[in-house]
């Protein structure tokens, strides 16, 4: 699925989270995926960043190859995951990579561990700055999108679906190894349960923020206005760039399409913004 490489487990208390290695050097990519996504999500990006750093990739419980967590999905959960492997993973300079939900994840991730984590990428993130009733009425569909996954898997047919609609960028077997995966019922079941825990998390979020981290940082979002005078109108775009604003070393930019996913629209440009914060973090280090 693009994001072969060696796989390791790590032990939580009876249950096991699934992490893939590749790539070497002196500073490791370290991506986690944005709500009920696996190591998938990176499939056109991680192969690409190996070949000039080391990677690492995870699958969120219930997902991939990972266990699932009958502890709940709800932000503290997903972060204390997070952590888990990224002390089993690293042992030298970071760089955190996250997507949507996976945004504030590396970013608090990076308060915890500041002596692991170098600098950050976002990926048209979740921002814990924008009123949680306007976010709660911009994903206003999303509960019924991870209940029709329940349904469609157990009938069969949401692998089809995501080989065609999420993961259509991916070569033919990678697409269809990707989505028969994605489609499993533990998987789903886990999805519907971080959507179920998102709410009160994203509470919670919004009233200890903004986390700002004090690393160079990166942020990405979607181009989801098709003219730049409009972009005042993007609350989730004016948001990224206030965050990027606060951060000592924060850059903030626009994805050429529409797509949420940009790391699968877009993988260059994600690749690209990567390699930069590499290069920084890499000229930093004791020679």
């Amino acid at each position: 699925m693009g994001t072969k490489g060696s796989s390791n487990y790590v032990s939580l208390g009876g249950r096991r989270l699934h992490y893939q290695t590749t790539g070497e050097g002196p500073v490791t990519v370290f991506f986690e995926a944005g709500m009920g996504r696996s190591r998938s999500t990176w499939a056109l990006v991680q192969p690409r960043v190996a070949e000039f750093a080391r990677t690492v990739v995870y699958d969120r419980a219930g997902h991939g190859l990972s266990d699932p967590d009958p502890g709940g999905r709800d932000f503290d959960r997903l972060l204390s995951d997070h952590l888990a492997v990224v002390d089993a993973a690293t042992d030298c300079a970071t760089i955190g990579v996250g997507h949507s939900y996976g945004g504030p994840i590396v970013r608090m991730a990076e308060t915890v561990r500041p002596e692991t984590f170098s600098a950050l990428t976002l990926v048209d993130e979740v921002p814990e700055t924008v009123d949680p009733d306007q976010m709660s009425a911009a994903m206003r569909g999303a509960s019924l999108i991870y209940g029709a996954q329940v349904v469609l898997a157990q009938l069969g047919l949401l692998a089809p679906l995501l080989e065609r609609f999420r993961f259509g960028d991916l070569a033919a077997e990678d697409a269809r190894a990707a989505a028969t995966e994605a489609a499993r019922m533990n998987s789903v079941r886990a999805a519907r349960e971080e959507w179920r825990a998102f709410g009160s998390s994203f509470e919670k979020l919004h009233a200890n923020g903004p986390i700002v981290p004090d690393v160079p940082m990166c942020s990405i979002s979607s181009n989801r206005m098709s003219r730049e005078r409009d972009r005042h109108r993007d609350f989730l775009g004016a948001a990224h760039a206030r965050i990027a604003e606060l951060s000592p070393e924060g850059r903030h930019l626009y994805s050429r399409n529409s797509s949420h996913d940009i790391q699968l629209t877009e993988p260059n440009l994600v690749v690209n913004e990567i390699r930069a914060l590499v290069e920084r973090v890499r000229a930093r280090l004791p020679a």
